[in-house]
């Protein structure tokens, strides 16, 4: 019985792992934004600031505004080794998001976000050949309420705090032992600060952090037990999960060209080698009690790279695009076919249209990865493995303010 919860446990240990890519970073945050490039913390000029920049919101005209956002994703994970096997996932997801800002005095705006910050996505593998049947989601949701005040005309700055909520479930099919299944979810937290300047009409210069957590999830497994005589049953245990989120720095620039013409750059660095570990705890098992895994993770801290533009055609038509560039966190020790992680470059596009009150936004993405390959010796023999991740993105926003 103990070799088969070992084998369980090396299994669970990577269910968290392999769930996003650039170390679980979710930057798909509004869909105007994300359509000039992701460049937006130098903006942060609608209810996404409450993400990219909350101090953003006191230098927004509007007294109220809501803001409900969607983007359907269709990511390719990609493994091959030196044997000749080829697999592909291509688990397609949603997440929704929603913002509403109000202006409670000429200085004070306040703000409330629900989005996914980290992780929201999965990823599902079903092959005869590697005997791999996998099926795993993993989200971290934010209850985001948020002040800004305006120092002055050309100061402002802002305060969030992140109420996280992580979910994860998984099911894998695993030979000679079965099914096994996770479910789990949990609770934490985190503060945020932002700062606006703006040196004069053209130019704004923004500034977001994002404070570090501990996040525990907790829940239930199930995983079948042989029991002489009477056969195979499921056996429901208490698990646990624990890892770190981290530290979140963004700094964005934008210059108005003209009263149509605006330009935005950001860097985003994100201090991923908190994320040194996951901590898996069984609890109760029959005859061992409660057994506690530690898969090493070992990520790298990462930067972001993103420049956009935004051009109104007309004072109802917005035409925008951008590029967004970031790097691998995972580093080669711990990539694996359950965590795939790539250097990719996005190209971004959309158009808004502007209608009274509201205003409709569109955006396409397309995230190209560049091929990773991990040489390791077996038998005194070179084995390569090849890692890819391509992902295809579209969102639709609507924003109603007066």
């Amino acid at each position: 019985m103990m070799k088969k919860f070992f084998i369980i446990f090396v299994c669970l240990t990577l269910t968290v792992s392999g769930l996003w890519g650039g170390g679980w970073n979710n930057t798909l945050i509004g869909c105007r934004a994300i359509a000039i490039g992701g460049a937006f913390a130098g903006i942060a000029d609608d209810t996404s600031a409450i993400f990219y920049n909350p101090a953003g919101l006191a230098f927004q005209q509007k007294n109220f505004a809501i803001s409900i956002n969607g983007f359907n994703i269709w990511p390719t994970h990609e493994y091959s080794d030196s044997l000749g096997y080829n697999l592909q996932s291509k688990s397609t997801f949603s997440l929704p998001q929603i913002f509403f800002t109000f202006k409670a005095s000429e200085r004070l705006t306040l703000g409330f976000g629900a989005y996914a910050p980290y992780a929201g996505g999965g990823v599902e593998w079903n092959d005869n050949s590697l005997g791999l049947h996998l099926k795993s989601y993993m989200g971290i949701i934010s209850l985001t309420p948020t002040l800004a005040y305006q120092v002055n005309e050309q100061v402002s700055i802002g305060f969030n705090l992140n109420i996280y909520r992580g979910i994860i479930e998984d099911t894998r099919i695993l030979q000679d032992i079965g099914t096994v299944k996770t479910e789990e979810n949990g609770s934490t937290f985190s503060v945020g600060f932002g700062l606006m300047l703006k040196p004069s009409e053209k130019l704004r210069i923004g500034l977001g952090v994002r404070g570090p957590a501990k996040m525990k999830l907790s829940g239930k497994t199930t995983v079948p037990i042989e029991i002489p005589v009477l056969g195979f049953f499921e056996a429901n245990l208490l698990s646990e999960t624990q890892f770190n989120l981290p530290w979140d720095f963004s700094m964005g620039l934008s210059y108005k060209l003209s009263e149509k013409f605006l330009l935005s750059s950001s860097v985003q660095y994100t201090m991923w080698s908190a994320l040194d570990n996951i901590e898996k705890t069984l609890k109760n098992i029959p005859q061992e009690g409660d057994q506690i895994s530690v898969e090493p993770m070992n990520f790298k801290n990462i930067l972001i790279w993103s420049i956009g533009a935004e051009y109104w055609v007309s004072p109802i038509l917005a035409l925008r695009g951008g590029i967004g560039i970031d790097h691998w966190a995972t580093p080669e020790e711990t990539l694996n076919f359950t965590n795939i992680d790539v250097d990719k470059i996005t190209f971004l596009g959309g158009i808004g249209y502007r209608a009274g009150r509201i205003q409709i936004d569109f955006v396409y993405a397309n995230a190209i990865g560049k091929e990773r390959q991990k040489v390791e010796t077996v038998l005194g023999l070179p084995v390569t493995e090849r890692f890819n991740l391509n992902t295809m993105i579209l969102g639709i926003g609507i924003t109603l303010s007066y």
